[in-house]
């Protein structure tokens, strides 16, 4: 074979191997920017703890996260499913404030807005529901006018629910100069038994969770009911949100976009509650 030839054979492999190098490089490009297509076009999952003994607003049942408040936030879910895949994980309502003071949670749901008490909890979402905190009381016993109370008598035992903060300013003073004493249950289960067996005086919360509560406990308790206790006095109409770890956009920088397509899709889910 001539030399002439060689080159020649030896030029076009060099073209065919640079053509084929060129082709696999492309197919590599393209594969890196399809999957980067692919990563954009998944939605971010976010978190939100809820409180899970909390009914009918937030409680689990039979191993599942139900209630009010879980309904309307995975229905306004849907409408951000394309950017978002919410989650919502039940979890006792003391720890769920503690990890969001920690730094460890993104959400927490339903807390009413508490700035002095709870700064690390900013912004809130639209409101989810006005509940109407009441105080329950063994007959004989009242709350009305408790700063008026003879300090001389024995202090009114109230119980809450751990974590809730749910005193009125009256109250708050009461407590302080040894008026009441607060006692904090678990629930609103451990609450209403301990106000039936009288092991505290009232019972302060929101009041269909409360009623709900004497009910389903009805079969446990022969003779409870409704009746069996005095609503003493309302204590605080609040309403219930999402509240967010304050700051941390650096860990969430989807925070801000967050908030704002939930609470429009929120929007969207109560105005047809609202006018079905």
């Amino acid at each position: 074979m001539s030399e002439v030839v060689k080159a020649n054979q030896c030029r076009c492999l060099h073209r065919e191997y640079s053509g084929c190098t060129q082709v696999l490089r492309l197919l590599v490009w393209l594969s890196i920017f399809m999957s980067s297509l692919v990563r954009a076009a998944s939605p971010i999952p976010v978190t939100i703890l809820a409180d899970d003994s909390y009914p009918p607003y937030s409680y689990v049942q039979d191993g599942k996260l139900v209630g009010i408040y879980p309904t309307l936030i995975l229905e306004a879910a849907k409408l951000i499913k394309e950017e978002y895949l919410v989650e919502l994980r039940p979890i006792p309502w003391k720890r769920g404030v503690a990890a969001l003071e920690q730094g460890e949670a993104f959400a927490l749901m339903p807390p009413y807005i508490h700035l002095d008490t709870r700064p690390y909890i900013w912004p809130y979402s639209v409101a989810l529901k006005q509940e109407e905190v009441v105080a329950f009381c063994n007959p004989g016993i009242t709350l009305q006018n408790i700063m008026q109370r003879d300090g001389e008598l024995a202090p009114i035992n109230i119980g809450l629910n751990a974590g809730f903060l749910i005193l009125d300013d009256a109250l708050k003073e009461a407590r302080k100069t040894g008026r009441i004493i607060v006692w904090e249950n678990k629930n609103t289960r451990a609450n209403i038994i301990k106000l039936y067996k009288k092991r505290v005086d009232c019972y302060i919360n929101d009041r269909l969770s409360t009623l709900i509560g004497i009910s389903d406990l009805q079969d446990q308790l022969p003779g409870l009911s409704a009746q069996s206790f005095v609503e003493d006095r309302i204590v605080l109409s609040r309403s219930a949100h999402i509240g967010y770890l304050k700051g941390y956009e650096g860990k969430y920088p989807y925070k801000a976009d967050f908030i704002a397509k939930m609470d429009e899709a929120l929007n969207t889910v109560l105005q047809k509650a609202t006018h079905p």
